[in-house]
This record gives structure tokens, C-alpha cells and sequence, in this order.
């Protein structure tokens, strides 16, 4: 699967609130952006995009109506189609909710300014210890789900690559960045799910099966932006236990 670029001219959103910094961006920044990129990059631009553009992959927007959240997805054909259900099903509850605010302060109210498990190569690729409001470890996941949403409003969200856990061997920490360009930003690369078939049992109907697979599916998601895990209360732990309990967790 190729690395998908996104040049994001998304930057007039008047959707942008609470947590979420809106910023701005003109043409002229999308120019000095590309000329960041080897020659190679720009002269296959066009052909990556209408490469993806033919891919077997399938689009969802959040039951929200008051929001207009999207996101892409594949879904290897190792899952049999009830399994299929089943992460379909997961991923609605994933659009619906990975932007919520709430989910975000939740996590901070536990994590503070602590438990950002981010290695030095994940943040440098960021950029952002030039950017004025992000300029600290612990709000790159902030950062992070910013672009993301603006990304997911304008219908050029990150397809979500969901395959069998023996198709994928690999570790997906940093396989998708976020990074940060004077006024604009680029999102580099998709995401890679790796779930086990022989675990994924049950029924699309049970509401609490299908709740788990959604945490599954986000924490590796945040996994693949580059976020670590330890026994204690770190980001991604935190974040993944708020998403399932809608904002409201609290640890024991």
C-alpha cells in the first residue's frame, strides 16, 4: 500500500472549537510546503492519489448531525463478513466519538502534562518545537487529533488499513505523522490495523462486543501516530479507557 501525502487546504473550517486551535493558512504557504518535498515526491504525486483512488475501500461519516466527521477504511478479505460486521460496526462508534472534546480533557484531567510516551525521532518528524501553541511533548496528541479532524471534515481523513494480525508482523509505532509547516500542516502516511481473526468472535449486535474492538482499533491507531504504552496511566492508555467510557473514566 503506498504512503498517502495529503496537502491539506482545509484551513478556512469554521468547525474548529473548544480544545481544537484553528489555524490559517493561503496558497503561498501550500507552495513553500511542496518545495519541501524530493523531486521524485512531486512528480508522483498525482499518480499516488489516483492510485489509492482505485483501492477496494469504503467510506463513513459519524451519526452526529450536528458534525460532519468521515473517515476511509479497508478491510482485509482474511475477516469472514460477520467479522466484517463487526469491525464496520467499530468503526462507526470510532467516528462518532474520536473527536469529542470530552474524550481529549478527560484524558488531560489524568495525564496533566506527564505520560507522554514519545520518542525523540516521532517528535522531531512533528516539527512542532517550532510551532508556538504545541511546542511540548504532551500536546502533540492534541496536535495530532486537530489535523485529523480537519482532515476527517473535508473528506481527506487517512485510510484505516484493517488486516489480519498474520498479514501484518510489523510494529506500526510512527508508520503515520503529523507534522507541522509555518501556518499548514501535512498528514504522511495511513493507518495499519492489525487485528487476529481467531479473537474477533461474537456478534455485530452485542453493543459491548463492539465497543471493545473500537478501543482496540483507536488504541492502535494512536499506536501507529507514534504514541508508547507502559504499566502506568500513559497518554494512549488513558486516552483509549476515555473513548470507551465516553469521556467520563476515571482510573482505579
Amino acid at each position: 500500500m503506498p504512503r498517502r501525502f495529503s496537502l491539506t487546504n482545509l484551513f478556512n473550517s469554521s468547525k474548529s472549537k473548544g480544545i481544537y486551535r484553528k489555524l490559517n493558512t493561503n496558497d503561498d504557504d501550500h507552495e513553500d510546503l511542496l518545495k519541501q518535498f524530493p523531486k521524485c515526491l512531486k512528480n508522483n504525486f498525482c499518480e499516488l492519489v489516483d492510485e489509492i483512488s482505485h483501492c477496494s475501500i469504503q467510506r463513513m461519516i459519524s451519526e452526529n448531525p450536528k458534525e460532519h466527521f468521515e473517515i476511509v477504511f479497508s478491510i482485509a478479505d482474511a475477516f469472514t463478513s460477520q467479522q466484517k460486521l463487526i469491525i464496520e460496526k467499530s468503526l462507526q462508534i470510532v467516528v462518532n466519538r474520536l473527536f469529542e472534546t470530552e474524550i481529549l480533557e478527560n484524558m488531560y484531567s489524568i495525564c496533566q502534562t506527564s505520560s507522554s510516551l514519545i520518542s525523540d525521532s516521532i517528535w522531531q518528524k512533528s516539527n512542532l518545537n517550532e510551532n508556538l501553541f504545541y511546542n511540548e511533548k504532551y500536546l502533540l496528541l492534541e496536535y495530532q487529533l486537530m489535523c485529523l479532524k480537519m482532515a476527517s471534515e473535508n473528506g481527506e481523513f487517512p485510510i484505516i488499513n484493517i488486516c489480519s494480525i498474520n498479514e501484518n508482523q510489523l510494529d506500526n509505532s510512527g508508520c503515520i505523522f503529523c507534522v507541522h509547516h509555518q501556518s499548514t500542516f501535512i498528514i504522511d502516511g495511513d493507518f495499519q490495523i492489525a487485528i487476529d481473526p481467531n479473537q474477533l468472535i461474537g456478534s455485530h449486535q452485542d453493543q459491548q462486543n463492539v465497543l471493545f474492538w473500537s478501543g482496540i482499533i483507536v488504541f492502535q491507531m494512536l499506536h501507529n501516530l507514534g504514541h508508547r504504552f507502559d504499566q502506568t496511566h500513559s497518554q494512549i492508555d488513558a486516552f483509549t479507557n476515555s473513548f470507551l467510557n465516553h469521556g467520563k473514566y476515571t482510573p482505579c
